[in-house]
């Protein structure tokens, strides 16, 4: 078995980092920031088969014996040891799972698709008229704010606390750098959610909040964390998703025109774009509950932590051949794991892809002309190992 330890280089593409980290074997040991040791798996076939084995837990506190010695001051440790779906493992993931799917019927999905709809011509005009010449960041004036919005509607926020939900939900993600700062910004969303869940106990709605708060078998910590996990994943990732395919299909224009025409769906343009410029390219941690022998002479040892590398997967060469490093959108087999696999698949899938899917055809069809007003080269990455993406993506209408 190797005893190699790869650093996880943020200092350059994270794809070419990956496709590093592919090659060296089916895992490798990386060092994560703050000299955290995990094993790093980013080859499709193997992602998929660990996705499924009931051998890794998500459960830090009860199979991970490494999280004793990280520091309390680890950026990840309260995101690995909070008590929600994202790090339950066995029947207590299956009772938290079961009751968050329930707002993610299909009724409930096509009521926030109409809803968003209806949004969308309103942002879009607010920009100006196509041809002004104007310059906006397409993420953080647009897909940012459609999905913090979106969030907002399956939450069942009163439609004039969005602009203070918006910013709560962002400052959670992003917390400032002075600590007491922090604490306050962390105090008022959690608030604001706490608060929310309260106000549907006595009024229920059809929405997320309500589900949560009606639910006897969750106590009040539950229920806030359900909401916190739901915007840790439903905010970053639809925004990436959709300012990645905006600047795919931007430098891809005979690809843009095809979608304009009719040729090929927006839908396709979404898979692509999972599969070639995931949003999430790593998803900690994982951890074995016994040994697993991968091949190769590589066994990840019981308690060993476990990063998925998912935006690798889709750009695997033994699933996609020499064409694995190529955007196309009339690629026939655009097979990811970008949302996940398994026990784990992501809960809010049906509504990130249908968030972009529609966010994107709007866009393109209100500015058909739309340009990249910076090199995509001049462009920087978010300075993440987990998420994909630019900082800012200015666009010229």
């Amino acid at each position: 078995m190797t005893t190699d330890v790869h650093p996880l280089d943020l200092t350059r593409s994270l794809h070419s980092d990956t496709a590093r980290l592919r090659a060296a074997g089916p895992a490798v040991r990386v060092e994560l920031p703050g000299g955290v040791i995990a094993w790093s798996v980013t080859r499709y076939e193997k992602l998929r088969e660990l996705t499924e084995d009931g051998r890794l837990s998500r459960d830090a506190q009860q199979h991970w014996p490494g999280l004793a010695d990280v520091p309390e001051s680890w950026p990840l440790t309260p995101f690995l040891i909070q008590p929600s779906v994202l790090n339950a493992y066995g029947a207590d993931h299956r009772r938290l799972r079961g009751i968050m799917d329930t707002a993610f019927t299909a009724d409930r999905l096509a009521k926030l698709a109409d809803n968003l709809g209806d949004r969308l011509p309103t942002l879009l005009v607010a920009f100006g008229a196509p041809g002004s010449g104007r310059i906006i960041d397409i993420r953080q004036d647009f897909a940012q704010v459609i999905a913090a919005e979106t969030l907002c509607d399956l939450f069942g926020i009163p439609k004039e606390q969005w602009h203070e939900a918006r910013q709560a939900m962002l400052e959670l993600l992003n917390p400032s750098s002075e600590p007491e700062t922090a604490a306050v910004q962390l105090k008022n969303a959690t608030d604001l959610l706490a608060g929310l869940i309260s106000s549907k106990q006595q009024a229920p709605g059809s929405d997320l909040a309500t589900i949560l708060s009606q639910d006897p078998s969750l106590t009040d910590e539950e229920r806030v964390l359900a909401l916190v996990v739901t915007i840790a994943g439903g905010l970053p990732a639809p925004t990436d998703l959709i300012t990645n395919a905006v600047v795919n299909l931007l430098s891809n224009p005979a690809q843009l025109t095809a979608l304009l025409d009719g040729a090929v769906e927006w839908s396709e343009a979404v898979e692509e774009t999972l599969r070639f410029d995931s949003p999430v390219q790593h998803m900690p941690l994982r951890y074995a509950v016994h040994d697993i022998d991968l091949g190769d002479g590589v066994v990840i040892r019981r308690g060993d932590p476990v990063i998925m590398g998912f935006g690798a997967g889709g750009r695997d060469p033994q699933v996609h051949g020499d064409t694995a490093e190529t955007f196309d959108v009339h690629r026939l087999n655009k097979a990811h794991v970008a949302l996940g696999h398994g026990v784990h698949y992501c809960i809010g899938a049906p509504l990130g892809l249908l968030t972009a899917r529609l966010a994107l055809a709007a866009l393109f069809q209100h500015f058909p002309h739309l340009k990249l007003a910076e090199p995509v080269d001049a462009m920087s990455p978010l300075p993440t190992f987990i998420f994909n993406g630019k900082t800012r993506v200015p666009v010229l209408l």
